[in-house]
């Protein structure tokens, strides 16, 4: 049986280890509270910006086309699907290393000839194939499946409801003189559309530029919102590894603690009952008590 000695140490060493476990797993619930906050956050933050991305992404499309040219860009419609698959790829029989691994002490690496053939994902978007997940979102969202082919700076509903203005009033006056489909009033028509649209093409450009800047504000706002993320849950998973470090530390400081007491106690006794010092301390961490509940 363990002496007084034993249980007053042990005792001491299972509460104070009992009690840094406790509060280390406070810390790391806190922590992990706090790692799922800021996700929800984030996932928040990005889907109430990413409309205003999306559109602005449109607007960009729109201009580009009008001062560059090219292919048309297509407007709306939902990003096509990436589809995920195993490849077989052939090496070329270049050197490699290989890390063999069957226990630590065992760990080494050789040199061997790639001839393969070895599994490889990759990722494919209608007729394209990428070895990279990102670029494959990258390339589905940017040619959308649905849309709509932009038809131009005159096709626009702006533009069209500023030629059909001008030819109502144009017509009307035509019309009154009876000369509504006189060629006269066709040339008034064609002069009158021509310098409607020069006078409204740079204000049509300006709008494109304004729209376009408020996706460029959401990607910002978007970047800022994963920066954020980053950091906070970079600090919460920080937090769980000095929980986790300090429930450990103060476990072992506990025990340590809990000994030395009872050894003190135990040279104590020893030698205030006359002991010639030849018994040796019990052992407290093999104490029949050692395995009760102060763990919870």
């Amino acid at each position: 049986m363990p002496g007084p000695a034993a249980a007053i140490g042990g005792g001491s060493a299972l509460l104070g280890a009992s009690s840094s476990r406790k509060a280390a797993k406070a810390q790391e619930r806190a922590a992990n509270s706090q790692l799922e906050l800021e996700g929800r956050i984030y996932d928040e933050t990005q889907e109430r910006f990413q409309p205003f991305y999306d559109s602005g992404l449109n607007y960009r499309k729109v201009r580009d086309f009008e001062l560059l040219g090219g292919d048309r860009p297509m407007i709306g419609g939902d990003p096509q699907r990436v589809v995920e698959f195993t490849d077989q790829v052939y090496g070329d029989g270049s050197m490699k290393d290989v890390v063999h691994n069957a226990g630590w002490a065992d760990q080494y690496t050789e040199q061997v000839r790639d001839y393969g053939p070895r599994d490889v994902t990759r990722y494919r978007v209608g007729e394209q194939t990428f070895g990279d997940r990102a670029a494959a979102d990258a390339y589905a969202k940017a040619n959308p499946t649905g849309g709509t082919e932009y038809g131009g700076f005159e096709a626009t509903p702006y533009q069209q409801y500023v030629l059909q203005t001008a030819r109502d009033q144009i017509d009307g006056s035509a019309a009154s003189m009876g000369m509504l489909k006189s060629g006269a009033t066709i040339k008034a028509q064609q002069e009158r559309g021509n310098a409607l649209a020069g006078s409204f093409y740079s204000d049509f450009l300006n709008r494109l530029t304004d729209q376009a800047a408020q996706g460029q504000a959401a990607a910002a706002n978007m970047a800022n919102a994963g920066a954020n993320y980053a950091s906070g849950a970079g600090n919460a998973l920080a937090g769980i590894g000095n929980a986790q470090a300090a429930g450990a530390i103060g476990m072992g400081n506990a025990l340590s603690n809990g000994i030395n007491q009872g050894v003190g106690i135990w040279n104590y006794q020893n030698q205030t009952s006359g002991g010639n010092g030849s018994a040796q301390p019990a052992n407290i961490l093999s104490a029949p008590w050692a395995s009760g509940g102060f763990w919870g």
